[in-house]
């Protein structure tokens, strides 16, 4: 048995494994190949579908030795079967009346849904196309429909992404909430970057699905698993209070970081890499 044997490591990819910086990004992926040698489970628990990860992560199927957690906990992918574990959609048309709510309030506002096939854009403005110039490369399918004929293709839609100004987003959020309470609870809104406001089922939070994944690899492997979660944002924060040992690298959210039992260095100087050298060092 190796000495990470029955230790689950799940990060968040942007702002925690990655944020451009090619060396710390090197520093990570060897530290991960030590912890995977050591018999550590690893993988990613991201906003980004397997088509967007694949865009700015060619390789990451060869990064993780687990199921990876997409579009914000709506879909669990296992790269060695070829197949999705779990997924849970949005409910769209209870979601178009929101829809409607924010559109008279900020017609500008930017709304992507990532769907089974790609992203669909309802309306191709400014603040949508900086938005996918800033997050997105490669081969992406983007189309443009309308939410009702989305709704009417029967495709599958697992988030939804309101871009505009940091201010007009908090009160998106909080109009989210109110609208929540007047239909059973069944959106989830987290902040995932400071021009974002995803939307996703109820049940799909990172650290919802983190426990999934817990608990499926329990019961595949006949394991107790010890869970550490590592991210920087408002939609890692459930997945940082539900594992076992939830950690922050030093440029989360101070609200992260305030909720996280362990700190580590910054996403730039190697997050992940610190996080595995702590582990060893101080819970083995």
């Amino acid at each position: 048995m190796g000495k990470f044997m029955g230790i689950i490591i799940v990060s968040d990819y942007d702002g925690t494994f990655y944020n451009g910086n090619k060396e710390s990004r090197i520093k990570n992926i060897a530290e991960v190949e030590r912890f995977k040698n050591g018999g550590g489970l690893f993988t990613f628990a991201t906003g980004r579908d397997q088509h967007s990860l694949i865009a700015i992560e060619p390789e990451y199927e060869n990064i993780v030795n687990a199921p990876v957690i997409m579009a914000n906990g709506s879909r669990l992918y296992d790269s060695d079967k070829n197949q999705y574990l779990f997924d849970y959609t949005l409910n769209l048309s209870l979601f178009l009346r929101f829809y409607e709510i924010i559109s008279e309030k900020y017609p500008d506002m930017g709304i992507r849904f990532s769907c089974e096939n790609g992203l669909v854009i309802p309306v191709l403005n400014k603040i949508i196309e900086d938005d996918l110039n800033d997050m997105f490369r490669g081969n992406i399918s983007v189309r443009e429909m309308s939410v009702k004929d989305l709704i009417n293709s029967g495709e599958k839609v697992y988030k939804c992404v309101m871009i505009h100004d940091p201010e007009k987003l908090d009160f998106v959020r909080e109009t989210g909430e109110d609208f929540n309470k007047n239909n059973n609870h069944e959106f989830c809104f987290t902040r995932t970057y400071a021009r974002g406001l995803e939307t996703v089922n109820i049940n799909a939070s990172k650290g919802a699905s983190a426990l999934r994944l817990k608990q499926y690899l329990k019961d595949r492997d006949n394991l107790e698993y010890k869970l550490f979660t590592i991210g920087d944002y408002d939609n890692d924060l459930d997945m940082i209070t539900l594992a076992d040992y939830g950690a922050a690298p030093e440029n989360a959210l101070e609200s992260v970081k305030k909720s996280a039992k362990i700190h580590t260095v910054g996403c730039g100087d190697g997050a992940v890499a610190d996080l595995i050298r702590i582990i060893e060092r101080e819970y083995l």
